[in-house]
Formats: structure tokens, C-alpha cells, sequence
């Protein structure tokens, strides 16, 4: 790939295609220019070595860039062409994908490309080419990569958030705000809050990255100062980092305002500043002995690591794997979780320091006591005050505790439960058929299975929009829930548009029937989505312990899985059995 410059922004595709230029090599292995006002201009050639032509992804990971032109030619004429960028709306890319994902009809022999590419922020061009069936699994697996990452992450803003309401600890809340910034800035940095929630918000989204750099550096910043407690500690370093504070919400408010070009190289450049302060200071309390501070520099070491190979990638230095791609999020992560650590880590050390200070308190009063009896008064004064104290410290600690229990059974329950359907989820559903499965075998009573699923449910999510396929499920899930209403009996989605049901010492007969009622119902019902009428049918298949020796609980959900197989293959909107021998 060869690359032009153009500072003036004068070239366009003509006058590429028409004029020589001094075309330059790249040195190094990704084409990454920093921040520039300059346009590059690119050029390579793709060689279709077959007979006939072949349709391919082009993929520009770099979501970000403001205008990105790119030619596809064939003896100076243009075939095909794409204008994309954060600039134009997301419904206009020719691939909905955060990343730029552009199709080409390659030609037989060469096809010369043309790309150009113009930004307020840096200039890169880390060019791939996909088969088309490759790069969806590619994305797939990328995108539960970052799930991940941004789960973890959510996570601990929401664990640290109720931490802050517990125990009203500012530096909670610094951190709380650091870690929703950092996230929301990836977020930003990956192009998925264009691509999931903000994708029509064009002027929100030109400045969002730096908004999102200015909140994490004022909310380090402000971190640091608590959690080192620098104004009584470093009285210097204090005022050196609430003037930096200063400036990053200035920042903050001007990045609403100034330009993106201008306010996302201030904001890269203050969070060179920040970073490298907050774990300086951190040493240098860590030298002062600061136990605290261990796992606060244990933090910001293994993210100026993870940066640093990231950096390094971008360079071409390190070669890019998936470890070196995403260093710079383990690097945070790893931050995150420490400096929650740490913050914990800090509480400890301070209840330990109240205990020691009651302890030490007791002991002069015992001392007191044999003192003057002047004192006398006095001592029972203290004492009443220094036991409501501990009232008050025990009933607070109690209240979180309380809040806090209070919030595990409300994770316990939506662990459990289908957010969509409110039904439980098929890992509940799997926990309690194995508990069932086992008591059946052991009584030797009846146990049956009942496999749901709604026909042609694809025809409802293309013709009515997954809006009302999302109804669809809600309508049958109530359907179930208001037909099975057994208190041992399970309803559970398993799954998409396939549901399942767990009937205690019910003989297959039973489940049959039960099966063909839940059939009729649910074809003579309908309900309404965006004003329109729709009805559904769904097919059945129904399997119970009785009809062979089964070993596992697995086998009985298969033998259910295979009838509802054949309901299907005959016509659906129907009631099948699992018969012996039938897989």
C-alpha cells in the first residue's frame, strides 16, 4: 500500500486517477500518521486470481475517522465507490457494523483501490479483507470479547455505586464516575455507541471520545486526592493536583463547546499528565508507608503496561494478536479491579484503626477510673458518648449489610429469571430438571417434558419488526404461565423462540393433553403490535420418564426435542410424542 499527502485537501479522484504523484512506501507495519489536519490519499491493488468475480469485505477497524473515500478501479475507471465516516448518519453505511465494513465485486485480474482518508483526531488505515462468511464470525466473536470487558466493568460501576450509598465514601463515587467514563469512552473509541445508542445523534457523536477523556481525567484526578489523602500527606501534591482537577473540568465543559480537532489533543495530552501523576504520587506515598497505596501503584503499573504494548502495536513494534489489540482494556480492567481492591482494601485498614482506637479509649478509662475522684463525672460522660458512638457505627454497618444482602437477592433473582419473558432462564431450568430428575428416579414417580417453540417466528420478526417479536414471546410466555400453574411444575425460555416445561409427576398422557391444550390456545389467540393484528401458532414435542430407562436428564429433554422435530417436519402447529426408537 503506498500512501500521498495532502495537506491542502486540493486532490480529489480525478485528478488521482488522471496525474502522476510521488507516491510514498509505508514504513512502518500499521499505517498509523497521529493527529494530523492533513488527507492521505492510499493506494494498493487487490489480484482476483480466479475466472469469475468475488464479492468481499474491505474492514477499516477504525470508527472514529471523520471522511474515509474509497475507489474500486479497473483501467482508470471507477466501478465502485463509498463515502463513509462519523460525519454522515449510521443508517447510510452500506454494512450496518461499527466498524467501516465496505463490499466490493472484485473483478477478474487487478483491481486498483483508491482510498482517502480525512480526520479531526488521528489518521490510521489498518486495512483487512474478508470473506464475507469469515468476518461474521470474526465480529461475533470480537463483539463477545468486548461484552465481556464491558460487563466486567458495568459491574463494578454498579457494585461500587451501592458501596457509595452504603458507606458514603467520596472516593467511591471518584471512582464510580472514572470507571463509567472509561467505559462509555471504549464504548465511544469502538464505534459501538454510534452503532447501538446514539447512531442518529451525528453532533453528539463528534465529540462524545473527548467528553468521555475529560470525565476520566477530572474523576483520576480527584481519586488520587482522596484516596492518598494528599492534602494532609503531600500538601504540595495537593494543590499540584487540584489545579490539574481545575483545568480537566474545564476541559470537561469546553468539550461541548470547542472543536473536536482542538479538545481531543488537549484531553490526550492531559491524560499523559494525570496518568503519570496519579502513579508517581502513588509511589511516593507508597515510599512514605502508605499500605494503601500498594495495590493503588500495583493498578497503574499493569495500565501503563497494557497502553504501552498497545502503543507499541499501533507502531508496529509488537506484533498484533488478540492479547496486544486489547492490552489496553485488560491494562484498565486490571485497574479497575484493583483500585476497588484497594478501596476496600483501605476500609479494612480503617475499621481496624477504630478498633484500635475503642481499645485504646477502654484502657484509659480503666486507667481513669483509679485516678481523682473528681474525674469521676467526667469518665461516665465520655463513656455514654463513646457507646452511642458505637451504636450508631454498628447500626450503620448493619444497614449496609442489610442493603447490601437486600441487593444480592435482587442479582440472585435476575440470574435466574428471562428478562424478557420474566419466565426463569435455561440455567435455572437445567439446575432444578437435574434436582427433579434425580427425586423421580429415586420415588420412581412420573416426570415429563414439554419442548415449545413458535412456528415461522422469523416471518413475525422480518414482517413486523423484532419489536413485535419481542410481544410475540411476552403473549406466549402469559399463555403459560397463566395455563401451568402448578407450584412444582417449571416454565423456563430455553432459548430464542423455543420454550420448555417441567411437569412433575405427570404420566405422558397428561402432558399430551396438557400439550394439545397449550397448541389450541395459543392458534385461536392473537395480540396487537403497532396496530396490527397478529396471531402465531407454535409446534410441540413431549417426552416423559416412563416410556424407556433413561440415565440422564438430558436424554429426556432430547427424546422432547426430537418429537418437537417431527411435529415440525410435519406441518407444525401440532402435538408430538417421543415414541422408543424413534432417534
Amino acid at each position: 500500500m503506498l500512501v500521498l499527502k495532502d495537506p491542502e485537501h486540493s486532490e480529489n479522484i480525478t485528478s488521482i486517477l488522471n496525474s502522476q504523484h510521488d507516491w510514498q512506501t509505508i514504513q512502518r507495519t500499521s499505517p498509523n500518521f497521529g493527529f494530523t489536519d492533513t488527507a492521505f490519499w492510499f493506494k494498493f491493488s487487490i489480484n482476483n486470481l480466479e475466472k469469475s468475480s468475488q464479492n468481499i469485505y474491505i474492514e477499516l477497524p477504525i470508527p472514529f475517522l471523520d471522511n474515509v473515500q474509497i475507489y474500486n478501479t479497473i483501467d482508470k475507471e471507477i466501478l465502485q465507490q463509498y463515502s463513509v465516516g462519523d460525519k454522515y448518519p449510521f443508517s447510510e453505511r452500506p454494512v450496518q457494523h461499527q466498524n467501516f465494513i465496505l463490499p466490493f465485486e472484485l473483478s477478474p485480474g487487478e483491481n486498483f483501490m483508491y482510498m482517502r482518508i480525512a480526520s479531526a483526531g488521528t489518521v490510521e488505515a489498518p486495512l483487512s479483507i474478508w470473506k464475507m462468511s469469515d468476518h461474521a464470525h470474526a465480529s461475533a466473536d470480537n463483539n463477545l470479547v468486548q461484552g465481556i470487558w464491558a460487563g466486567i466493568i458495568g459491574i463494578m460501576v454498579i457494585y461500587n455505586l451501592l458501596l457509595f450509598f452504603s458507606i458514603r465514601d467520596i472516593s467511591y463515587l471518584y471512582y464510580v464516575f472514572f470507571a463509567f467514563g472509561y467505559l462509555f469512552f471504549q464504548i465511544s473509541l469502538k464505534g459501538y455507541g454510534f452503532a447501538y445508542i446514539w447512531p442518529n445523534q451525528l453532533e453528539w457523536n463528534s465529540y462524545a471520545i473527548s467528553v468521555f477523556i475529560a470525565l476520566c481525567n477530572m474523576s483520576v484526578v480527584l481519586l488520587t486526592i482522596a484516596f492518598l489523602n494528599l492534602k494532609k500527606t503531600i500538601p504540595l501534591a495537593f494543590r499540584i493536583m487540584s489545579f490539574i482537577a481545575v483545568i480537566s473540568a474545564a476541559l470537561l465543559v469546553l468539550s461541548f463547546i470547542a472543536p473536536y480537532s482542538l479538545t481531543v489533543r488537549v484531553t490526550s495530552i492531559m491524560t499523559l499528565i494525570t496518568c503519570s501523576f496519579s502513579l508517581i504520587l502513588g509511589y511516593i506515598a507508597l515510599y512514605k508507608g502508605n499500605e494503601d497505596a500498594r495495590y493503588y501503584c500495583l493498578a497503574w503499573t499493569a495500565t501503563f503496561i497494557g497502553i504501552g504494548i498497545l502503543g507499541a502495536v499501533k507502531f508496529g513494534i509488537f506484533t498484533a494478536n488478540f492479547w496486544t489489540n486489547n492490552a489496553g482494556q485488560i491494562g484498565v480492567m486490571v485497574l479497575v479491579s484493583l483500585l476497588s481492591l484497594a478501596l476496600a482494601s483501605r476500609i479494612n485498614r480503617e475499621k481496624e484503626m477504630r478498633l484500635q482506637a475503642q481499645d485504646s479509649v477502654l484502657e484509659s478509662e480503666k486507667i481513669a477510673r483509679h485516678s481523682q475522684a473528681e474525674l469521676l463525672e467526667s469518665q461516665t460522660n465520655a463513656n455514654s458518648k463513646l457507646e452511642a458512638k458505637v451504636s450508631e457505627r454498628t447500626q450503620s454497618m448493619q444497614r449496609a449489610l442489610t442493603e447490601l444482602e437486600h441487593a444480592n437477592s435482587r442479582l440472585e433473582l435476575a440470574s435466574t429469571t428471562d428478562a424478557l419473558t420474566t419466565l426463569f432462564n435455561r440455567g435455572h431450568f437445567e439446575t432444578r430438571l437435574n434436582i427433579e430428575f434425580k427425586r423421580a428416579v429415586r420415588h420412581k414417580r412420573e416426570l415429563s417434558i414439554i419442548l415449545c417453540d413458535i412456528d415461522f417466528f422469523k416471518t413475525v420478526n422480518d414482517s413486523y419488526g423484532h419489536k413485535a417479536g419481542d410481544e410475540c414471546l411476552r403473549h406466549l410466555a402469559l399463555i403459560l404461565k397463566n395455563t401451568i400453574t402448578r407450584s412444582g411444575d417449571i416454565i423456563a425460555r430455553y432459548g430464542g423462540e423455543e420454550f420448555i416445561i417441567l411437569l412433575v409427576d405427570t404420566p405422558l398422557e397428561q402432558a399430551e393433553y396438557l400439550a394439545q391444550n397449550l397448541c389450541d390456545e395459543i392458534k385461536k389467540t392473537a395480540f396487537e403490535s403497532n396496530n396490527q393484528v397478529i396471531t402465531f401458532t407454535a409446534s410441540f414435542g413431549v417426552s416423559s420418564l416412563s416410556q424407556e430407562t433413561i440415565e440422564s436428564a438430558d436424554s429426556l429433554v432430547n427424546h422432547a426435542d426430537f418429537a418437537l422435530y417431527e411435529a415440525k417436519n410435519n406441518g407444525r402447529n401440532q402435538v408430538k410424542t417421543w415414541r422408543v426408537g424413534q432417534d
